[in-house]
């Protein structure tokens, strides 16, 4: 997956877990995205004060995971992180 593309269809699903993923955590924010940057995949995340914080991870790291244990595996470390800016 180094130096792939991430189709949208992939990007879209991964950020709909996300979603989830806080919405159970119970963090908010303003506005989240993923996208991605040569070989690492991106967590945008705004706070409510408009501030966008960038969490990093390796998509070579993220292949043949699922959509949902990825989302997972990547915020669960974030997680006191984000608390503290939501």
């Amino acid at each position: 997956m180094q130096n792939q593309s991430v189709d949208p269809q992939t990007l879209d699903l991964l950020h709909k877990a996300f979603e989830i993923v806080l919405k159970k955590n119970k963090i908010s924010y303003n506005k989240i995205g993923i996208a991605e940057e040569g070989d690492q995949l991106l967590f945008l995340y705004e706070t409510k004060e408009e501030k966008v914080h960038v969490f990093k991870w390796s998509k070579e790291a993220s292949v043949g995971k699922s959509i949902g244990t990825l989302a997972q595996s990547v915020l669960t470390p974030i997680i006191p992180q984000l608390r503290l800016l939501s």
